[in-house]
């Protein structure tokens, strides 16, 4: 098999979701260096929808010029992220990774060991900096092994190196070495062998025991770790000595963890036991059994820990580039299509927020439905697609039937495809901060080509103080993550404060934070309405069994950062549908909480339409002469029970029967 025909099976192995924004600038510069075309590029990331953007490759590509990247980074990218094997007899003795055979190339040198030793000591010290070694050593038969029989010696590297080239011997320097042990030496400037000794925490020591010596070596090298020096220990591992910067011991600690971390998540197994910054590595140049403690490499990789975690991270490169005016008109980005008609697009945020029990998860897994069955949802065209349903809160058992329930309601049966389309994942009591939740839904759901995915309720993963604007910045800001990560639009469920909300703007009754609502693409607002008596009457009469509780008397109000934001809709939830209220039985009915709603709770708005004719009627046959009364004579009378200005309210009601006119009541006939 040829080498490009490796490259592209490495690259057809490799999921472009999977990489960062260098990671992947690596694949277009490795695939121009192996001399392909720029088609291949985008035509591998256009596989990661979320992100890919026509005519981003070849403005990139463009931009590529000989920058030493080849296509030996493809295949260990493909191997580190993707589990991809060479097939047949390849394996990393093949040669294909031309960065690793790159820099073996330009670092090769012939060189005695006091050289070996000199170049290591110029390397990690400083003149004046003291240098820890042993060259006594000791055998151990528990262990079958030679280790260092006592603290050892230290020198300033100054003396050392004078030494070494006076002398041209290791021993003259370090003293008497046995042969079978090696020697070794300390990583660190220090005054002694303890850690508390260490004078700079400038390096730590990775090694690995379980992996062939050419394999550490290829991927120690093409992690591009900022390596001051690398060097084979005479036995099975090489010892790669990292350079970690810290300023002091406790920024040691942390960073050397992650960087033990890193390596183990990609499959790089670390000995443990070398994270204390006083550890001894292998003296280069030292002979041990036979074999030579060679220096390999010296200062390859990244140069520095921060630029090596701006490498991996791509802190400066996966941010967006910059656009001119001329892209709005050369290279527009398309609109993306509305997954609700009129209310979200696909890729876009919006959060539902209503009173307990007013339905919240009803509604959205009736939406659910009519995205999958592509079906109109309370009067909004739905893009027909899959959804994923992540059910933080309802017993299993329940979600089933409410599921079942609402096709029965519907009086229809799930379609094939409709079935196909609504999956849900079922993740009560296991719920957990979505910080590291997130991660795991898009794991899951990337290139699953999800139309929407709805998180029911937030509560359950917010994990914080849901009253604190950063906290629940970030928080909403993994929302963005997954959208854009996945491609689907994030639908996720709030609960309104406590208390009455009506006196609020809709897009100021959730719990907590205005971030939370000020973040969103769209707010769906559900609240309870306060109705008339008159109202109240209707609705059971309409449900047709007046034991039966009504149903729930609703106002919907949409915000809408994309479109218009049309105007309140009212409407019932009546297990396990909400009904628009296509007859109009709740006109005037106000939302509970609000101004309106508190006059039309008072104990004169109870009174139905009739008791209201019926107190005009008494107060004016009781002081009426030939058809006509003197209002004040109306509501003085001993039977009106109302002020005069709810009267006076009260007459109006009732046009055809009455005509009220400076002062005086007329019944018409």
């Amino acid at each position: 098999m040829d080498n490009a025909q490796n490259i592209l099976d490495a690259l057809n192995a490799l999921n472009p979701c999977d990489c960062d924004y260098q990671q992947w600038t690596d694949v277009g510069m490795a695939l121009k260096a192996e001399g392909m075309p720029c088609s291949v590029w985008d035509d591998w990331s256009s596989r990661d929808s979320a992100r890919y953007n026509p005519g981003e490759c070849e403005k990139k590509w463009q931009t590529f010029n000989g920058s030493g990247v080849t296509g030996g980074t493809i295949i260990h990218l493909a191997q580190i992220l993707g589990g991809y094997k060479l097939s047949g007899t390849l394996d990393w003795d093949d040669g294909l990774d031309a960065y690793y055979d790159e820099v073996m190339s330009s670092e090769a040198r012939d060189e005695e060991p006091y050289q070996m030793a000199i170049r290591y000591l110029e390397t990690l010290f400083r003149p004046d900096e003291s240098v820890s070694f042993v060259h006594a050593a000791a055998f151990k038969e528990d262990k079958q092994k030679w280790v260092p029989a006592d603290a050892g010696h230290v020198l300033k590297c100054s003396t050392l190196i004078n030494k070494l080239k006076k002398k041209k011997n290791l021993e003259d320097a370090f003293g008497t070495i046995n042969s079978q042990a090696g020697a070794w030496i300390r990583i660190n400037p220090t005054e002694g062998a303890a850690n508390k000794d260490v004078t700079r925490f400038a390096h730590a020591l990775v090694e690995s025991d379980d992996l062939e010596i050419e394999t550490q070596k290829k991927m120690l090298v093409n992690f591009k770790l900022p390596i001051a020096a690398l060097v084979e220990s005479g036995g099975k591992s090489v010892h790669a000595i990292v350079k970690i910067d810290a300023s002091n011991e406790a920024e040691y600690t942390q960073r050397v963890s992650f960087l033990f971390d890193w390596l183990a998540k990609h499959k790089f197994i670390v000995d443990e036991n070398n994270k204390n910054a006083g550890r001894l590595s292998r003296l280069p140049g030292a002979e041990r059994n036979g074999n030579i403690q060679r220096l390999i490499l010296t200062n390859t990789g990244c140069s520095s820990w921060l630029e090596w975690m701006d490498y991996i991270e791509g802190f400066d490169d996966d941010l967006p580039e910059i656009h001119t005016a001329n892209d709005i008109f050369e290279n527009p980005t398309p609109e993306p299509p509305d997954v609700i008609e009129g209310i979200l697009k696909k890729g876009a945020k919006m959060i539902v927020t209503g009173d307990s029990k007013s339905g919240k998860t009803c509604l959205l897994m009736n939406l659910a439905v009519c995205i999958a069955e592509g079906k109109p949802w309370l009067g909004h065209k739905c893009m027909q697609g899959r959804v994923l349903y992540i059910n933080l809160e309802v017993m299993q058992s329940d979600f089933e039937a409410r599921y079942k329930a609402i096709y029965k309601a519907y009086g229809m049966p799930a379609s094939e495809q409709g079935k196909t389309n609504f999956e849900w994942w079922n993740l009560r009591g296991k719920a957990e901060k979505l910080e590291k939740l997130a991660p795991k839904i898009i794991r899951r759901c990337r290139n699953q080509n999800y139309v929407a995915i709805i998180v029911d309720p937030i509560y359950k993963v917010n994990g914080g103080d849901e009253n604190n604007g950063e906290a629940i910045t970030r928080f909403c800001a993994l929302f963005d993550k997954m959208a854009e990560e996945t491609g689907a639009s994030m639908i996720y469920v709030h609960h309104h404060a406590k208390g009455l909300q009506g006196a609020k703007k809709a897009m100021d009754r959730g719990s907590g934070s205005g971030v939370f609502s000020r973040d969103a693409d769209a707010i769906i607002d559900f609240s309870t309405l306060v109705l008339t008596p008159d109202q109240k009457n209707l609705i059971k009469l309409m449900s047709g069994d007046l034991e039966k509780d009504p149903p729930t008397p609703l106002q919907m109000e949409v915000v809408l950062r994309s479109f218009r934001s049309p105007e309140p809709t009212n409407l019932f939830f009546e297990f396990p549908l909400h009904v628009l209220d296509s007859i109009n039985i709740l006109e005037g009915a106000e939302v509970e909480g609000s101004p309106a709603a508190n006059r039309m709770q008072s104990p004169n708005n109870q009174r139905s339409s009739q008791d209201k004719k019926d107190i005009v009627d008494a107060c004016f046959n009781f002081v009426e002469k030939d058809g006509v009364a003197k209002f004040s004579e109306m509501y003085s009378c001993e039977l009106c029970e109302v002020s005069d200005q709810t009267l006076k309210k009260y007459v109006a009601l009732f046009p055809n029967d009455y005509e009220y006119e400076k002062g005086l009541v007329r019944r018409k006939k």
